[in-house]
């Protein structure tokens, strides 16, 4: 399994049950107090934490019930992914939030939790938030062409290096000029990957989705074709994205309604 210590820029420094991996230029102090900072928190779910510190994000893995720590000890690469994928996407040219510091928490080969520190994408929403401005701003086809197509060829940046993406949708991509795009929630990167049909085709549903309800495809189709293998037939190829698109739909707004009804 591959080192945390990725180069010679990392230093792994041990504390109580806490090993502590982060660029030889920071302050160890200071990321273990950011570490243990409670924050605001940006996001919840059972499986993760997302919280802010400061300048920082910290992305805090939890214990969903009695298999937490058989999880994070066998499947300790699921939970180091983001850190991999972070470094590796920086060397390649990518934008991601710049990776700080890893904690990875347990003892005698026992891993309880880890948490990531990230720096913090200040002056960047979403790509959907951003895209919203636009329409607001009453910008043209043209203008709303050139923001896709700059977002289609850092997404083919992003496959180029090997990277696979699992959950690419608009919330995951962000921006701060509609030029240039940060993706996040990297622990959904697989890397050297072999992309399939089917990889390729959940990626374009996840786009798709993000934002059919406010673009025709008249617009949609022309940025799809841009990151479509050059092999596909788009006219093939987009009445299945607009089916799974569908399915997809109704699966989540099924999945609220159930929800709803156990509140």
């Amino acid at each position: 399994m591959a080192s945390l210590c990725i180069d010679n820029t990392i230093i792994r420094e041990r504390k109580g049950w806490s090993t502590l991996y982060y660029q030889r230029h920071r302050e160890a102090p200071v990321l273990w107090e950011i570490g243990a900072s409670a924050g605001d928190i940006i996001k919840s779910s059972k499986k993760s934490r997302v919280r802010r510190v400061s300048d920082y994000v910290v992305k805090e893995s939890l214990l969903a019930g009695g298999a937490g720590p058989a999880k994070h000890t066998f499947q300790r690469g699921r939970y180091r992914r983001g850190w991999f994928a972070a470094h590796h996407l920086l060397k390649n040219g990518v934008l991601v939030p710049e990776p700080i510091a890893f904690i990875e928490r347990g003892c005698l080969g026992l891993v309880t939790g880890n948490a990531m520190v990230s720096r913090f994408l200040s002056g960047q929403k979403n790509v959907e938030a951003f895209l919203g401005d636009l329409i607001g701003e009453n910008a043209g086809a043209d203008t709303i062409h050139l923001y896709l197509g700059a977002m289609a060829n850092a997404i083919n940046q992003l496959r180029a290096c090997g990277a696979y993406h699992g959950d690419l949708s608009g919330k995951n991509i962000f921006t701060a000029d509609g030029r240039r795009f940060t993706f996040i929630d990297l622990d959904d990167v697989t890397l050297d990957a072999v992309f399939s049909e089917e990889d390729v085709m959940k990626n374009h549903v996840q786009l798709y989705d993000s934002f059919c309800d406010v673009l025709s495809d008249s617009i949609m189709v022309p940025f799809l074709e841009k990151i479509l293998p050059a092999e596909a037939d788009i006219r093939v190829w987009m009445p299945k994205v607009r089916g799974a698109q569908r399915a997809r739909r109704e699966a989540v707004e099924e999945r609220w309604a159930r929800e709803e009804e156990t509140r």
